[in-house]
């Protein structure tokens, strides 16, 4: 008899050491973001021609720009690449008719990204490489004065590769647009919040966000970046506008 009421002071014992163990094992890890490379290249033809069709459900309007495509995607759900990556592409142009056939000279950059997870149990529990990328270039107004845009914001996974028992999925959250540029010459500004959803065997989920900022002059800008923004010179006979810059299309 007192046998057994040992072991049951045992086992009443190990199970209240439980939560404060796997509360340790979940302080126990480390997630960071890394830069791996940046690519600026030419659009060619072969490029435009396999992106597909911008959705426009989503549109955002303005008094001269629109925010064409998706606002908010998933690009992994639970480990796995999502299936709207094939449609999830969004834009910052001109809200007057143009003609996409007539427009040369674009850009584009792409940023390469690791996200890792490493942990005190399972070392590099998650691995992940993904794309950050868009086209950037310059529309004529009818007037005859060009503006900076922003064409295919996308971002793609390259590789997942997970431990046992983790679970990581990745949404995208795009913004309004705004003009950081002038009123006759617009430059557009793009932002995009990244929320990684991560969690482990003895890791409770856990929510970070990181954003990336795509300019229509090219610049690119993600958290601990300082990089200055190449802006179009204000013309003379302009006359600015009195109130807040930078935080609406004209």
């Amino acid at each position: 008899m007192k046998n057994l009421t040992l072991l049951l002071a045992l086992l009443l014992s190990a199970q209240a050491l439980l939560p404060a163990a796997a509360l340790a094992a979940d302080d126990e890890t480390s997630a960071r973001v890394e830069l791996l490379s940046e690519v600026a290249r030419p659009v060619v033809f072969s490029d435009t021609a396999a992106q597909p069709a911008q959705d426009t459900r989503f549109a955002v309007t303005g008094a001269l720009i629109i925010m064409a495509g998706a606002k908010v995607w998933s690009v992994i759900v639970n480990g796995r690449p999502s299936a709207q990556l094939a449609t999830a592409y969004a834009s910052a142009i001109p809200g007057f008719s143009f003609n996409w056939e007539n427009l040369t000279g674009w850009k584009q950059v792409t940023r390469r990204y690791a996200y890792t997870v490493d942990s005190k149990l399972q070392g590099r529990a998650v691995d992940i490489v993904y794309e950050v990328s868009f086209c950037y270039g310059d529309i004529p107004s009818p007037d005859g004065h060009k503006g900076s845009y922003i064409a295919n914001f996308t971002i793609k996974p390259v590789k997942i590769d997970l431990k046992w028992g983790w679970k990581v999925s990745l949404d995208a959250a795009m913004s309004d647009p705004m003009n950081v540029g002038s009123a006759i010459s617009p430059v557009a500004w793009l932002n995009s919040d990244l929320k990684w959803r991560v969690s482990g065997p003895l890791k409770r989920p856990e929510i970070t966000v990181n954003s990336f900022t795509a300019i229509g002059t090219g610049s690119f800008t993600a958290p601990g970046d300082v990089q200055s923004v190449a802006m179009p010179p204000v013309p003379a006979e302009e006359v600015r506008s009195t109130g807040p810059a930078g935080v609406s299309w004209y």
